[in-house]
């Protein structure tokens, strides 16, 4: 998620996180993020400005639950549920299929129905070990969207659920690890139009209410809102 957009859409709970909860970041993975962190912003921070620390914080959001609060996105996945009309869309009899930033597996049991073989990569420790808890069947990695610790097309149907955009590194992994023929399936993806207007043939169902659950949840994230929206296309040969 670009950075801007994602100080300007972080949810209510944000203001959970302090400072020092950085430092509690894989260092990898704090690395990583803070490269998106824009010059101004760095040296602002470093000088103690209290605005800079507000935007790096709400910037920084979803990879502070992911990482620190597993058990608060795994909530969340909960309380959105995947459109039952958006899974029927996904192929079934699959031989391999992927499950790309698979949290703690709203997607990946879906898959397990549809395919012999499921590989679920993500990179929080945390939902990993949810994921691996919950659904001992899948082969649990640990990997990044963007290198995917995979072999080149080993997989019939490479599928996600809320995790990317339109981010040419991505795209040219998903596209590197599934078969010619197979299907790149993304489930509520960021830009939804964008997939659309390149050729990815869209499927947009009515939003349905999510179902019963705390209310912290919506106070934390804000109002809820189930995946609803199918991105799809064929892998062709490289």
């Amino acid at each position: 998620m670009d950075y801007e957009h994602a100080v300007a859409t972080a949810p209510p709970g944000w203001t959970h996180f302090r400072l020092a909860d950085l430092d509690r970041l894989p260092p990898a993975m704090r690395e990583r993020e803070f490269a998106h962190v824009p010059d101004a912003d760095r040296r602002s921070l470093e000088a103690g400005d209290p605005d800079a620390r507000d935007r790096v914080l709400r910037a920084f959001f979803w990879t502070l639950v992911y990482h620190l609060e597993p058990n608060l996105w795994d909530a969340l996945a909960t309380a959105e549920p995947i459109e039952p009309a958006i899974l029927s869309a996904l192929p079934t009899s699959i031989d391999c299929g992927l499950d790309i930033g698979a949290g703690s597996g709203r997607l990946t049991a879906h898959l397990l129905s549809r395919c012999q073989k499921v590989v679920a990569v993500e990179p929080s420790a945390g939902l990993r070990n949810i994921l691996h808890r919950r659904l001992p069947m899948a082969n649990v990695v640990a990997g990044w969207g963007e290198a995917l610790p995979l072999g080149d097309g080993c997989s019939q149907l490479t599928a996600a659920c809320g995790s990317f955009g339109p981010d040419p590194s991505v795209l040219r992994e998903l596209h590197r690890v599934t078969a010619v023929g197979g299907l790149i399936a993304l489930i509520s993806p960021e830009s939804p139009a964008w997939f659309e207007e390149n050729g990815w043939r869209r499927l947009s169902v009515p939003a349905a209410a999510a179902p019963e659950h705390d209310r912290w949840i919506d106070d934390f994230f804000g109002p809820l809102d189930p995946p609803h929206e199918l991105v799809m296309t064929r892998a062709e040969a490289r």
